[in-house]
This record gives structure tokens, C-alpha cells and sequence, in this order.
């Protein structure tokens, strides 16, 4: 899909009159992420003149933008009010907040009060669960505030009387209720009524739990918003979220990236999915790229600590680890950066204090309870990691990396089955991931049931497109168990052309040991000789395996040899 310039303008003007209304409502998320993008547009869609503020009132005046002119207006009374409250709200004040506004049915003084009032609640619930693991922590604390909040929402919902924003809140508030269809409903409503509320669209991202749901709001939102740059902003975010293929991602994000080249929240979303594609040298690139252009810019470098600290690249994750100490030592992007940095030093217990800092910044953060959980595996202590693991799927149950670590935890004690349930749930997530794959054959295999270790090693082949000897080898050795040879061989064959100019490890050393004695039965004595000689330059016991086996392949051959020649001609 080709995006014209008219069509980019109006992108531009949606997301600059999307700051002002999302500001007016301090919705402080939704609004920076619309200057994030628009701050990358191409320059030739900007006007060429300075004195742009004077010559598009509607762009700077909020009562100009058509959605706020579609609203009752505000008395000055009402706008007084307006104004002290949203101060308020902006130093955190929630509580003062709702004091000053009082019982207003205005849209937008109606709004603030209630959204002032759930982050009271949000907060007085994080303070009661702050000791990550400690004896006051309370991790079934609840925000207080949500049933007066939803009883007030729905009365007026069924009145026809919220506007886009109140809608936006009831769908928080639904979802915080386990009412998830209702929620997606709601939010849907929203949206339609103003589409560029980013926080709206997060929120319906949390929703979305499976490929077929995605595949279902796919068909949907783009039949309804046809032509809408923050729905395949929406959809590109969802690609990375639940793991989709590359180019389902790149088909979406292509175009957009093509219209805003400059923007960091583009290049951040390319840099996380080369990482999450496993694509590490690229990922590498494009965060280094942006660390340039933006070296202030702190979302999103957990992301690329966690990349350097798979690559072992310690000096530029303690780099990493002391920008973004001196830019905010309080964000929790921070400490998870600080956190891997001890991790990669092998300073686990150091690692496990920052994790639980930046938990306590953000009790939803949910790639700091997976880390967490790795640490804790790393100390062998398997019950404190399975409860961190839990809380990461508990926040999102989309981390495939939690449930991987849930099914680890559970095959360290010896609890198969239990690892098979969690393993199945990351090969749904992930189902292009060899490694989830060979996971659950493992446990498949432990249980004896080969049939399904089989067909699980078949997906890890089908899908390691670099490295295929693991679990080629593994179906080998289930095929010679089940008596089936010569589809063993098949496989060993396989495995030994890819790796035969290679360096042999053991586990091949006794593979080719095994087709040179297959060969040697089939009197292949030419095949067994090869096979035997790519096993020479191995350690013990391979090496000398193989030099007796190429003692008894030049007798064999000798033999043949002699019975060909003795015998008669015709």
C-alpha cells in the first residue's frame, strides 16, 4: 500500500489536533505518543513558514478541533474548574481533583474527575503491594475505586450520555473487570467516536490474546477504518505483541515507515521486532540508530539490554546501564537496564534488587517478573521463580518467555506433565520458534511418548532455518528406537552433509559413527570410509572408534575385493 501526500496530511492534521485533545485530558501517554510520530513525518509534508501558529488556529485552540467543537461547550465556570482540576491532575493530586470537579455531567470535566479518580484508586492499590515478596506486600489488593467508578459509567452509558473518552475509561474498567468481550465493545465505540486515543487502542491490544482474535480485529478494524494510519500503527504493534511472521509485520509497517522516516517510535518498533525475529545483528543496528538519533530516549532499552546481554556485549551494556542512570535512575526501563547489566556479570543477587525496583516503579511490568524469573531459576530456587513467572503471565499472558521459563521450572522438578501444559502454551505464541518446539519434545520424550516427541522435532526442523542438527538428530534416535532404521539413517545423512566441512562436536562424532557401521552393513564401504573419516579429528572415545572402524572398512573392502576377483567368469 502506497500512501499519497494528501492522504499524509491529513495523518499530520489527525495527530496534531490528537496532542491537543489528548492533552486537554491528560492522557499524557496518548498525546506523546502522537508527537512521537509526528515529529518523524517527511519534511516536504510540513509547511514551509514560520508563522504557522498564527495561520491554523485550529491546530493550537482545542475548541476549534472538530471533535471538541462537537461538544457542549464549557461556561466559564465550568472552564475555571476546568482548568484548576487539570493542574491538579498534572502534579498528581488525583484526590484534590475530584474535589474540585464536583458532580459535572460535562464531557470533559466529567471524564477528568472519574480518570482522576481510577489512578487514586490505582495508586492507593500499588502502595499496598510494594514489598515484592515481603510480608506486607498484598498481591491480591484491588483499586477500591472501580465499582463506583463502573456503576456511574454504565447508568450513563445507558443513556446514550459518555462521550469518546468516557467510553474509553468504561472499557478500562470493564476489562479491569474480567468482562472482555464487553470491554472490546466499548473500547470499538470509542474509537469511532475518536480515533486518535492511542491509549484506546493499547487498551483493545490487551484484548487480543490468540492469533485467531487477531485475526478476527484484523478483518474488522480495517473494514471500519479503512485509510486510518493509527489503525496499522495498531496492527503493526499487535504483529510484535503476539509474535506474528516478519512480513505480516513489514507489510503493515513498510508504508508508514515511508511517511515517517524520522520518528523514534517507527525505528523502535523495526529495532524490537528484528529482536524478537531473533534477528540479532539487525536489531543491534537499528537501536544503535536510535540511540543516536535519540540518546535520551530510555523506552524500549530493556528491550535492547536484553539483546546485548544475549550477545555477551558487556561493555556496551555497562555503556547502556550508565546513560540511562543519568538520564532517570527512577524509570523502570532503568533498572531493568541496570539489572541485565549485573546479570551479564554474573552478579545475580545485584540483578534480582534491580528487577525488584523496577517492579515496584510498576507493579505491570511484565518482561521484569520474566527476567526476575530467570534469575531466580539461576539460584535453583524454582518456587519464588514459578511466582514470578506466574505474575508476568498474570499481567500479560501473551509473554511467551514466562511461560517457557513456567515449563523449565516445572521439567527441573520433574513434574513432566505440568512442564508439557506450559510448553504448549509458548508453542501457541510462538509457533515458529524451534526452541519452544524442542522443549516439549523433551518432555514428550521423557514421558516415552515418542509418536509426539516425533511431530514436535518435525515442527523444530521445519522452523530452525539456520541450525537444524538438534532436532533432526533427535528424530534419528527416536526412529532407531522405534526399530525404523533406514529413516533413522535418512536423518543422520541429513545432519552429517550439513556439518561434514564443519567442526564435528560429539553428538555428531557418534552419528557418523553410526552411519559408517549402517554403511559398513549394507557393504557401502566407500560411504563408511567417509563417515568414519569425518569422526577422526574428535576427542575421546570417538577418535579411536573411528580409527578401528577405518582398520575394519580397509579389511572389508580387502575382502570384497578378493571374493570379486576369485570369482569365476562366465
Amino acid at each position: 500500500m502506497i500512501i499519497d501526500d494528501k492522504t499524509l496530511r491529513e495523518y499530520k492534521v489527525q495527530l496534531q489536533q490528537s496532542i491537543v485533545v489528548c492533552s486537554e485530558r491528560c492522557l499524557f501517554y496518548s498525546s506523546k505518543w502522537a508527537a512521537e510520530v509526528l515529529d518523524g513525518i517527511r519534511k516536504d509534508i510540513l509547511e514551509d513558514k514560520e508563522s504557522f501558529t498564527n495561520n491554523e488556529p485550529q491546530l493550537v485552540s482545542a475548541y476549534q478541533i472538530p471533535y471538541e467543537a462537537s461538544l457542549p461547550p464549557l461556561s466559564e465556570y465550568e472552564y475555571n474548574k476546568y482548568q484548576y482540576a487539570k493542574s491538579l491532575f498534572q502534579i498528581r493530586q488525583f484526590d484534590s481533583v475530584k474535589d474540585v470537579l464536583g458532580n459535572s455531567k460535562s464531557p470533559k470535566l466529567y471524564f477528568l474527575r472519574l480518570y482522576a479518580k481510577y489512578l487514586a484508586g490505582e495508586k492507593k492499590r500499588e502502595e499496598l503491594s510494594q514489598e515484592i515478596f515481603g510480608v506486607t506486600e498484598d498481591t491480591k489488593a484491588d483499586n477500591l475505586e472501580l465499582n463506583s467508578i463502573f456503576e456511574e459509567l454504565s447508568e450513563d452509558h445507558s443513556k446514550g450520555n459518555l462521550d469518546a473518552f468516557g467510553l474509553y475509561l468504561y472499557g478500562i474498567v470493564l476489562r479491569k473487570r474480567n468482562s472482555g468481550f464487553q470491554a472490546a465493545a466499548i473500547l470499538l465505540e470509542s474509537i469511532r467516536k475518536f480515533q486518535y486515543n492511542w491509549s484506546a487502542w493499547m487498551e483493545l491490544a490487551l484484548l487480543v490474546q490468540n492469533n485467531k482474535m487477531f485475526m478476527d480485529l484484523q478483518v474488522l478494524v480495517n473494514r471500519e477504518f479503512d485509510g486510518s494510519a493509527i489503525k496499522d500503527f495498531f496492527l503493526a504493534k499487535l504483529c510484535i505483541d503476539l509474535h506474528q511472521p516478519r512480513p505480516v509485520f513489514a507489510a503493515i509497517m513498510e508504508p508508514l515507515t515511508a511517511c515517517f522516516p524520522h520518528s523514534a517510535y517507527v525505528k523502535s518498533q523495526w529495532a524490537v521486532l528484528y529482536y524478537d525475529t531473533m534477528d540479532y545483528n539487525e536489531s543491534l543496528l537499528m537501536f544503535e540508530e536510535l540511540r543516536r538519533a535519540f540518546p535520551s530516549r530510555l523506552e524500549d532499552m530493556d528491550v535492547f539490554s536484553n539483546l546485548l546481554y544475549l550477545q555477551d556485549s558487556k561493555d556496551k551494556l555497562c555503556v547502556l546501564a550508565l546513560d540511562c542512570d543519568k538520564i532517570d535512575k527512577y524509570r523502570p526501563e532503568t533498572c531493568c537496564v541496570r539489572a541485565n547489566y549485573h546479570s551479564v556479570k554474573r552478579e545475580v543477587p545485584e540483578s534480582i534488587e534491580y528487577f525488584k525496583r523496577a517492579l515496584k516503579l510498576n507493579r505491570s511490568y511484565h518482561l521484569a517478573w520474566t527476567l526476575l524469573g530467570h534469575d531466580y531459576i539461576e539460584l535453583k530456587n524454582t518456587n519464588a521463580a514459578i511466582e514470578c513467572y506466574r505474575r508476568a503471565v498474570g499481567v500479560n499472558s501473551r509473554d511467551y518467555r514466562a511461560w517457557y521459563g513456567l515449563g523449565q521450572a516445572y521439567e527441573v522438578r520433574k513434574f513432566p506433565y505440568d512442564a508439557i501444559y506450559y510448553y504448549q502454551k509458548a508453542t501457541d505464541l510462538r509457533p515458529y520458534d524451534a526452541r519452544m518446539w524442542r522443549a516439549l519434545a523433551n518432555c514428550y520424550q521423557t514421558l516415552q511418548q515418542d509418536d509426539e516427541a516425533r511431530d514436535c522435532y518435525k515442527r523444530a526442523a521445519a522452523c530452525d532455518k539456520t541450525g537444524k542438527n538438534l532436532a533432526m538428530v533427535q528424530l534419528g534416535r527416536i526412529f532407531e528406537k522405534m526399530g525404523r532404521m533406514s529413516v533413522a539413517i535418512d536423518y543422520y545423512h541429513t545432519v552429517w552433509e550439513q556439518a561434514r566441512y564443519n567442526r564435528i562436536n560429539d553428538e555428531l562424532a557418534e552419528i557418523c559413527l553410526v552411519l559408517a557401521r549402517y554403511a559398513i552393513s549394507k557393504h557401502r564401504y566407500k560411504d563408511a570410509e567417509e563417515y568414519a573419516v569425518s569422526a577422526l579429528n574428535t576427542i575421546h572415545p570417538y577418535h579411536e572408534q573411528a580409527r578401528v572402524m577405518l582398520d575394519e572398512i580397509k579389511i572389508f573392502k580387502e575382502m570384497s575385493r578378493q571374493s570379486q576377483s576369485a570369482a569365476p567368469t562366465s
